[in-house]
């Protein structure tokens, strides 16, 4: 006769309480990585209950010897009697970890996994276990993944999304069920993605079938509505389009990344962050063939900081104002960064015929190395009036202040601020040093519409007042 599970658990229990004066030096003790599916629980080739557990990986399982612990054993220092509470809270402990594998997942590169990785994660949002909960995806293996999304909210306050190997994309653009999104987080609270892997997008095949022509490309890992999620410690490689956006998000914190792709690569910004607030990214290397970080409308409170930035196209605010719109964006801080061969360094961008503003924005401690436009306020951005357009519009730039910052630019232009005709006010030059990389070249400012100050400034800016 088959006896479920469950059954064998409560029995085991009454045992327990029943046998209060047990000698323990007969007890049977659980070795600190105990797992059921590690002796042929979730394998078919012997005989299982109607759940599907194997009754005799159950056995093996219990009969292996280790040291005891203590979330495992409350051991009295006398008696060293078992408590069954200590029991029961152990074995639900296990189901903190949802492993991709254990829910139908293969690993190969080849295989599509997509429906194993929403099964584990449907069994640990659903989950009324107390703690973080993890979802792993086991190191080792190659997860190919389709469009799939991640949705809450899930019943735990704390979800942990923990990619230990490698998630590929299909690199047959005909194989994609959405070419908007790849994998995406919606309106899950309390997450966290993590764990030491690597996320490749493929982003070859989009780019040779996209060409100059342009066409719907996925962004590689998005989140919505997923506030103070935090994203750390992974590689990302040949997103098709930009590699990570943050839409709708308050208190994200970002650290820890790699994130690549080819120098001409189109649209592979690294990080694309908008409407959201109190956003942090620190400590990554971004190397694509578009913005490192693209600050979008919708923005504020965003502190970047230590960020390694090339190739690339340097760290954007905007383009704001595009097709007339209204755009904001206030309250930045990118301090103690790196650039290194980009084509901008520190850049606002914003279209002609747009309205709003861009204001209370600090750039500082910043080096370049070989930058092309080391420090630029474009708002003449693909101007291309159209008869809907209002031209004499602009994006207000102020509040706009770069300081202690020095290294070298690839020509003689180290500084552009090409403001519309409202102009830009309050711009701050402080403690600017920039040089040309040329042999025997010096660096200059190009300034229209700027007004503000400047103070101990390499090149001189001669709009602003010394």
């Amino acid at each position: 006769m088959k006896v479920p599970l469950t059954a064998t658990v409560l029995v085991l229990i009454i045992w327990l309480i029943a046998s209060p004066n047990r000698s323990c030096s007969a007890r049977i003790v659980l070795p600190d990585d105990f797992d059921l599916f590690d002796y042929g629980a979730v394998h078919h080739n012997t005989q299982t209950d109607d759940e599907g557990l194997s009754q005799e990986a159950f056995s093996k399982g219990w009969e292996t010897g280790a040291t005891t612990r203590d979330s495992f054993n409350r051991a009295n220092a006398q008696t060293e009697k078992y408590d069954p509470q200590a029991f029961l809270e152990a074995w639900e402990a296990k189901t903190n970890t949802f492993n991709v594998v254990d829910y139908g997942a293969v690993g190969n590169g080849l295989v599509d996994d997509t429906k194993a990785f929403l099964k584990a994660w449907g069994a640990m949002c659903a989950s009324s276990t107390q703690g973080t909960l993890t979802l792993v995806v086991p190191q080792g293996k190659r997860f190919l993944l389709n469009a799939v999304a991640f949705e809450g909210p899930c019943r735990a306050s704390k979800v942990n999304f923990q990619i230990q190997g490698s998630i590929v994309a299909p690199n047959n653009i005909g194989a994609w069920t959405n070419k908007e999104m790849w994998i995406q987080f919606s309106n899950v609270q309390g997450l966290s993605v993590n764990g030491g892997g690597r996320i490749d997008g493929n982003g070859a095949v989009w780019w040779k079938a996209c060409g100059s022509k342009g066409c719907q490309r996925p962004t590689s890992l998005h989140f919505n509505k997923c506030h103070g999620f935090q994203l750390s410690r992974l590689a990302f490689f040949n997103s098709p389009k930009n590699h990570i956006s943050i839409c709708s998000c308050n208190g994200p914190r970002v650290f820890g990344l790699f994130i690549w792709a080819p120098k001409d690569s189109p649209n592979t910004d690294g990080i694309d962050i908008s409407e959201s607030t109190r956003v942090t990214i620190q400590s990554s290397h971004i190397a694509t063939g578009d913005d490192c970080i693209a600050i979008n409308s919708g923005s504020s409170y965003i502190k970047i900081r230590d960020i390694k930035c090339g190739p690339g196209h340097g760290i954007s605010i905007g383009s704001l104002g595009q097709h007339g719109e209204y755009s904001q964006v206030e309250e930045v801080q990118v301090s103690n960064c790196t650039f290194k061969g980009t084509t901008n360094g520190v850049r606002i961008k914003t279209w002609e015929g747009g309205s709003g503003y861009a204001r209370k924005i600090t750039f500082e401690g910043i080096t370049f190395e070989d930058t092309k436009n080391p420090i630029i306020i474009d708002q003449h951005y693909f101007a291309k009036p159209t008869s809907a357009m209002d031209i004499s519009k602009s994006v207000q730039v102020s509040d706009v202040t770069y300081r202690n910052i020095n290294g070298t630019c690839a020509d003689e232009k180290a500084i552009t601020l090409a403001c519309a005709g409202g102009g830009c006010t309050n711009i701050v030059m402080d403690n600017v040093t920039i040089k040309s990389d040329l042999p025997n070249k010096r660096s200059y400012a190009y300034c229209d519409n700027a007004h503000g100050t400047s103070s101990f400034s390499v090149p001189s800016v001669p709009c602003l007042s010394h």
